[in-house]
């Protein structure tokens, strides 16, 4: 059995949280996205531990995720 990706693409991002990838990416742009994006040359990609963190805490806005990181 293989271990889950370290980092998720936008698109799988979405799938696991049962969203679109547009609502994902209108989430980031406006603030309501917690996890730290990476970019990766043209790639958007967030950190699955980080992911699954944010949504067990609640899914609090960026600017509240970014002080209890």
């Amino acid at each position: 059995m293989s271990e889950p990706a370290l980092l998720v693409s936008f698109g799988e991002a979405a799938k696991l949280l049962s969203i679109s990838r547009a609502l994902l990416y209108q989430m980031h742009a406006d603030g309501r996205l917690g996890p730290l994006v990476h970019k990766l040359g043209r790639r958007s990609l967030l950190v699955r531990e980080e992911l699954q963190r944010w949504v067990a805490q609640g899914m609090p806005p960026r600017v509240k995720w970014e002080t209890r990181a």
